[in-house]
């Protein structure tokens, strides 16, 4: 990749941990010898829509509404483009600045991880690339396996999509010139967190889910689960509930997340709790620094809860690989957790709904334990009292164990490398 001339630029929205996610690992995968920055913008409003959309059951019931009915759906993204299209006015003042600090570069990659900023920029891109004397491309990169008619970002000159279901219904809301530059990709995952864990670590791994370990007051036998806290702050009832059922028994909980007005009365209540460690980063950028410098301690979790967000692609590596972990997964909120979902299931890298739902309710977890060979995730009951106990039932019956080994199916759209694909694709252009 020839970039002398060329300067990268990371822009991402504070509107959900995910993005910030993404555009971390496309940066840990960046190659050596470019020049790159971060832009400084944060889309306040993106961030309230997003907060409302995720905690309040109304908004929550209009967001879903709007973004599973076809009709709604054209309607809501054609008035929100406009209104990004008319409020550029941010990004071409902070442009204007990284121009008069790089004058020496004339061609600029920008990097976007959400739709509200790849708009904007889109809409200001012909303005800046005169005023400035530039040549723009613009990436486009989708967190989510979800074809929602608002990532069809038309000035875009490449967007990346996690799955060729993806690209085929998200190809419909672009012009033909403008199709074929969706590339499907495994899903960006940074490539530190593919890397392999030493056999000591694993077998740590496997003394906390090992049923022939019994119950011991020593790391053999005692599960640690990392739970991350959406940005939103949402299902704070739920994780306290669950926490407080399991932490006087052989599971040890670290949590995390970002201050804020909505986590604090969550994380004081918590901390009261035995066997619970928190940690709490004073903005998005730090909440998820903590979360990935869990997986680089030798004893690191063997389980993550989380929302079916982004994080769910985590499924894609396997246990030996340091990011590894086992996922149960909270109900989803928003179309594209239910998406997600549906590649998880269609890939076989979790139960499908109807067996999900008889392993909430069979005494004997036994029989399926050749089945669970193949998942990296299971959905949780939205009982937290019945999601504690369903993790103790699969604990105890084995299939936690029987998942540490299990095999990633070997299909294009779930390999590891996603990032250094992505990278591949942006040197074809430059």
């Amino acid at each position: 990749m020839n970039t002398t001339d060329t300067l990268f630029i990371f822009t991402t929205s504070p509107a959900g941990l995910g993005h910030i996610r993404v555009m971390d690992a496309i940066k840990d995968g960046k190659p050596s010898g470019i020049k790159a920055t971060d832009v400084g913008i944060t889309n306040i409003k993106a961030n309230r829509i997003h907060d409302l959309g995720s905690r309040v059951k109304f908004f929550v019931k209009f967001t879903e509404f709007y973004q599973t009915n076809h009709i709604a759906e054209s309607f809501m993204t054609f008035w929100y483009r406009i209104y990004l299209h008319r409020h550029t006015k941010d990004i071409i003042d902070e442009f204007t600045k990284i121009a008069n600090a790089n004058p020496a570069y004339k061609k600029w990659v920008i990097i976007s991880t959400h739709f509200a900023l790849a708009h904007s920029i889109s809409s200001a891109k012909n303005y800046l690339e005169k005023k400035l004397n530039i040549k723009i491309y613009l990436c486009v990169v989708v967190t989510d396996d979800s074809p929602q008619k608002i990532w069809a970002v038309h000035g875009s000159d490449l967007t990346f999509v996690p799955s060729a279901e993806t690209k085929i219904n998200l190809q419909k809301f672009f012009n033909k010139e403008r199709a074929d530059s969706i590339k499907v990709i495994s899903y960006p995952i940074a490539p530190r967190l593919t890397q392999s864990i030493s056999t000591a670590d694993f077998q740590f791994i496997i003394n906390q889910l090992d049923t022939k370990t019994g119950m011991s007051s020593s790391s053999s036998g005692v599960t640690q689960i990392e739970i991350p806290i959406s940005g939103a702050a949402v299902q704070l009832n739920y994780f306290e509930k669950f926490i407080e059922k399991l932490c006087r028994l052989d599971y040890v909980f670290t949590v995390i997340g970002q201050e804020s007005m909505l986590s604090q009365k969550f994380f004081e209540d918590i901390r009261k709790l035995p066997r619970v460690q928190v940690s709490i980063g004073r903005n998005p950028w730090e909440a998820v620094n903590f979360y990935e410098s869990l997986f680089y301690q030798p004893n690191r979790p063997s389980i993550e809860i989380t929302k079916p967000s982004e994080q769910a692609f985590k499924a894609l590596l396997n246990p030996r690989q340091r990011g590894g972990v086992i996922l149960l997964l909270t109900a989803p909120i928003g179309r594209q957790e239910y998406d997600n979902i549906n590649f998880l299931t269609r890939n076989g890298l979790m139960p499908t709904e109807i067996e999900n739902k008889q392993l909430f309710v069979e005494e004997d977890l036994k029989k399926w334990i050749e089945k669970a060979k193949a998942w990296r995730a299971i959905k949780l009951p939205k009982d937290p009292i019945k999601a504690a106990d369903f993790v103790r039932r699969l604990k105890q019956s084995g299939i936690f164990y029987a998942m540490l080994f299990a095999i990633i199916p070997n299909k294009p759209e779930l390999k590891d490398y996603g990032v250094r694909t992505i990278w591949e694709e942006i040197g074809k252009i430059v």
